[in-house]
């Protein structure tokens, strides 16, 4: 029965064909570009499936970046706390602490080459408080 229950919770991971390390090397990238105020290289890291506009600004700026770092502060730490699977979109979710606005919830999805599909800044899904209260169990 374990088995089975086990298989459960890696079929998703698995049909992704990304593992957790995945979502952490990515987070690891998105702080350090986030803490020293690279906009346009978090912007690079992102999968645009879509054509934006040329005279649209991007999603992330260095301007963006600076105004965040001064309301939130730093990102002083991630911690992979699970899959919320209430979402359709299967996302990855971290228990994020901010120098500033203290500890939030940031998710993200990952396309088969590594780059960010969704990102979430500060994220409340329905399944994030869930996570959190299973991994504070855990404590």
């Amino acid at each position: 029965m374990k088995f089975f229950i086990s298989l459960l919770f890696i079929l998703p991971i698995a049909a992704t064909g990304q593992t957790v390390t995945d979502y952490i090397n990515a987070m690891k990238k998105f702080q350090k570009f986030y803490n020293a105020g690279r906009g346009d290289s978090i912007n690079a890291m992102l999968k645009h499936e879509w054509q934006q506009p040329k005279e649209l600004e991007p999603m992330w700026t260095n301007k963006s970046v600076a105004e965040e770092l001064n309301s939130s502060g730093t990102l002083k730490s991630f911690k992979f706390i699970g899959i919320d699977t209430l979402d359709p979109q299967k996302v990855y979710v971290f228990q994020t602490v901010f120098s500033k606005a203290g500890t939030k919830s940031t998710s993200l999805t990952l396309d088969k080459d590594h780059n960010i599909r969704t990102f979430r800044f500060f994220t409340i899904p329905d399944g994030v408080p869930a996570l959190l209260n299973k991994r504070n169990k855990k404590n």
